[in-house]
C-alpha cells in the first residue's frame, strides 16, 4: 500500500486553488474594464469640440484626451475624450506621441449619455500640420 503524505497533498491544493483564482481574477478584470462603446456613448448623436489639448492618456483598455474648450466668453471647460484601445491605434499608426499637450485640435464624437463634458472620439483633425484621424 502506498502511503500518501497528507501535508504534501494539501500544499498541492491550495497551490491549484491560489492558480484558480489567480486565473478567474486575471481574466475577470479586463472583460470588466472593456466596454460597450454604445452602452456609454450615444452612437447617433455627434458633436464637434475645438480646443487645446491638456492631457494625453495611452494605456488600456482605452486611451484618453483630455480637452479645454473655450466656451465664448466664459472660462474653459474641461472635457474628457475617450479613444480607441492602444492595440487599434497602433494598427493605425498612432503611438503616445501623436497628439501631443498645448496641441489645437478639431475633434468629433458621440456623447456619452450619461456624463457631461465626455465623448468617444471618431475624428481628430489638427490645423497646423493637417494631421488627420478618424476611427475605422
Amino acid at each position: 500500500m502506498k502511503r500518501i503524505n497528507i501535508s504534501q497533498t494539501m500544499t498541492t491544493q491550495g497551490h491549484i486553488i491560489v492558480a484558480s483564482a489567480f486565473f478567474v481574477l486575471a481574466t475577470a478584470v479586463p472583460s470588466n474594464a472593456h466596454h460597450s462603446i454604445s452602452r456609454h456613448y450615444n452612437r447617433n448623436q455627434s458633436i464637434t469640440l475645438e480646443g487645446v489639448v491638456t492631457e494625453v492618456v495611452f494605456q488600456n483598455p482605452h486611451a484618453s484626451i483630455h480637452l479645454e474648450v473655450q466656451n465664448g466668453s466664459e472660462k474653459a471647460i474641461g472635457w474628457v475624450l475617450e479613444w480607441d484601445d492602444i492595440g487599434d491605434l497602433r494598427r493605425q499608426d498612432v503611438s503616445s506621441d501623436t497628439i501631443r499637450i498645448g496641441d489645437e485640435v478639431v475633434i468629433t464624437g458621440n456623447p456619452a449619455r450619461a456624463v457631461t463634458n465626455s465623448l468617444y472620439i471618431k475624428t481628430i483633425y489638427r490645423p497646423a500640420d493637417g494631421l488627420k484621424y478618424f476611427d475605422d
